[in-house]
């Protein structure tokens, strides 16, 4: 191919070009929630797990111009919006962490948990759940449970043992949500005394997969926490999805009246900027600090950038998508009922409707696209991740035309 002709196709220069093109949602612009595409139609953005405050956020844009302009790189890893930012993560976790470190992505997070909790217990093994993300580096996408992440790229990550985690709307006819949990439970008790060397380290766990936006019933990740710490575990929680307010509480955690021993935050972390965080209860020892060393997630723009996040978030917006969050929930919940809906589920702004087939699922979502939303749809899944700013008005429109499409299907 010669040089005129790539420049006039450089967007196929980009690997990752072939998942993306051919979709017809080329975006030039955007404010708030709203995006313009190139031929010059808005959509209403419900999947955006990183810029969560939105496109063309003022207040957002006015830090980083000034972060940039201050600009100076220390040889210390010390700088003043580090220092800000590891203040705000103590505050909101109610000084329950001893120790945080920041990485450039949460695949990396997840790699340094994982390699620190080995070194902090003498142990191997690392329990994960069938149907996760956890990154894409060869550990963490070796702990996730995807097959698309792991399928023909040869030998996974030694020590790694998935269980099942229990989505309900997967469990059998007549089995209530708690049973489903408790069965669940003992086969990953069963896997862990016959299918594995009884030696691990850690457990890491979605509380709200990332994939589906998958649920388990009411109180299981409670027994799972007692469950994996009775084992001699680390109960690692992953909320780099679900942590930084986007189910109407700062972390997910905290709505389940858990108590980790290791923290992932990501995503909606930097607002579209590149960091991370890994928060520890206790303190590791000296001797282990050298899994953490190197990385750049600490930054001080991308340190900026998230305390910007935890500023607009502390003045109003985290109140925002718990109300505007319970507003999609409650919605959803209406279409429940309907003959082609398996199941309606999720937490403030992060929410799915799982459909009964992916054909029902992609033609519903071709109806609502038309009418000006953009979802996300994975399989049987459509799911709404909407940047933080959206309006109610923009969810209630959703809604509508979610429920219109959804009639459709059901009259066919």
């Amino acid at each position: 191919m010669g040089l005129h002709t790539m420049q006039e196709n450089i967007e196929a220069f980009d690997l990752l070009s072939p998942l993306s093109m051919g979709h017809g949602h080329h975006v030039v612009s955007g404010s708030g929630a709203l995006l313009t595409m190139e031929n010059g139609e808005t959509m209403v953005d419900l999947n955006e797990m990183r810029v969560v405050l939105g496109q063309q956020n003022t207040a957002f844009i006015q830090a980083m111009e000034q972060a940039v302009t201050g600009f100076t790189a220390p040889k210390d890893g010390r700088s003043g919006s580090k220092k800000r930012l590891l203040q705000y993560l103590y505050d909101t976790t109610g000084g329950s962490f001893q120790g945080a470190f920041f990485t450039s992505s949460g695949s990396e997070a997840a790699e340094w948990a994982v390699r620190l909790a080995r070194k902090m217990t003498g142990k191997e093994e690392i329990f994960s759940f069938f149907n996760s993300i956890h990154g894409r580096t060869y550990l963490s996408a070796s702990m996730s449970g995807l097959p698309k992440r792991k399928a023909g790229c040869g030998a996974l990550a030694p020590g790694v043992v998935l269980l099942p985690y229990p989505c309900c709307a997967r469990r059998p006819q007549g089995v209530s949500r708690e049973e489903w949990g408790d069965r669940c439970l003992a086969q990953a008790d069963d896997i862990y005394r016959f299918g594995s060397a009884q030696s691990g380290a850690a457990l890491i766990v979605e509380l709200c997969q990332g994939a589906g936006v998958a649920k388990p019933p009411k109180g299981y990740l409670k027994k799972l926490q007692q469950w994996t710490k009775a084992r001699g575990m680390l109960f690692i929680v992953d909320e780099i999805q679900s942590g930084m307010g986007r189910t109407g509480t700062m972390y997910l955690y905290e709505q389940e009246g858990l108590d980790p021993d290791m923290l992932l935050l990501g995503k909606a972390l930097g607002n579209g900027m590149h960091i991370a965080a890994l928060l520890v209860k206790n303190l590791p020892s000296k001797e282990d600090l050298p899994a953490l060393s190197g990385g750049s997630g600490d930054d001080p723009l991308a340190c900026a950038a998230a305390c910007e996040v935890f500023r607009q978030l502390e003045e109003g917006l985290l109140t925002h998508v718990k109300r505007v969050g319970d507003v999609l929930c409650r919605g959803l919940e209406s279409i429940s009922g309907s003959r082609c809906v398996l199941e309606c589920r999720g937490a403030g702004l992060m929410a799915a409707v799982e459909f009964i087939s992916a054909e029902v699922c992609r033609r519903v979502a071709t109806r609502v696209e038309k009418a000006g939303y953009l979802p996300g749809c994975a399989g049987s899944v459509l799911f709404c991740k909407p940047p933080y700013v959206i309006t109610e008005e923009q969810v209630r429109g959703f809604l509508t035309s979610l429920k219109e499409a959804v009639s459709m299907e059901d009259a066919l």
